[in-house]
């Protein structure tokens, strides 16, 4: 994959600016109450005897994660991971939903995914459209 040049245009930078806020806060939340954290990763029932330092990379590693499609869009304008993206966006959908009446008793974290699900839709701006659609520059492909 090639790095797009030129200019991105500005719901491509939102949309990237927002989910790597969002996914830098969820990591300082989680690594600010790492016993609150470690509950929440027992609660999933994995298996796993969860401690202090396990606790850490998996948040860790979870915000790596989720870096990983919004590089993927921001420096390649990859459309698979605008799909993946928006195919998650749409679990995400169905998951708040399923889980509104909880989500009421926390407004933040209602509010959260709702600014993620507002930045994924900036991907299909007539813009970022436009630029995803557009073909490389590549002076060795011949036509």
């Amino acid at each position: 994959m090639r790095t797009v040049r030129g200019p991105r245009p500005l719901a491509v930078h939102a949309f990237a600016a927002v989910l790597l806020g969002l996914a830098a806060w969820n990591l300082a939340a989680a690594l600010r109450d790492l016993p609150a954290q470690e509950e929440i990763l027992r609660s999933l029932g994995l298996g796993f005897e969860w401690n202090r330092d396990w606790t850490i990379v998996a948040s860790s590693a979870w915000f790596t994660v989720e870096l990983i499609p919004i590089l993927a869009v921001w420096l390649w304008a990859s459309r698979f991971a605008r799909g993946f993206i928006t195919a998650m966006a749409g679990v995400k959908v169905v998951l708040i939903l399923s889980n509104l009446p909880m989500l009421y008793a926390l407004p933040g974290v209602l509010a959260g995914q709702s600014i993620s699900l507002v930045a994924v839709a900036l991907l299909y701006t007539r813009a970022a459209n436009d630029w995803f659609a557009r073909k490389s520059d590549d002076p060795a492909v011949f036509e």
